[in-house]
């Protein structure tokens, strides 16, 4: 993305990039930013992004935050850490008390 400019479109031609950083590095922490939403965040959170930063489509007029934001994170745990639903669902209990 271009530094600064909220908005921008996700760009899934980097994705390779990601995922040949997580095979190399498989402790790194990766942040992919830029047009990161309900729709995109899968091909992200597979590539092995694990931090994920998402402006336009958490705080848009209307939408209850949460949501997104709840939907990317576990993107991100199941398919960037393998997590099962049962595992992610631990976690959000766990998460709540």
């Amino acid at each position: 993305v271009e530094p600064g400019f909220g908005g921008q479109k996700f760009m899934p031609n980097c994705m390779p990039k990601v995922l040949a950083l997580r095979s190399e590095y498989p402790d790194l922490d990766i942040q992919v930013d830029g047009g990161l939403g309900p729709s995109t965040i899968d091909a992200a959170a597979a590539a092995g992004a694990n931090l994920i930063v998402a402006g336009s489509s958490v705080f848009k007029p209307g939408v209850d935050r949460s949501e997104p934001i709840e939907l990317m994170r576990r993107s991100v745990l199941k398919l960037g850490q393998g997590l099962s639903e049962e595992e992610i669902d631990r976690k959000a209990k766990k998460k709540r008390r």
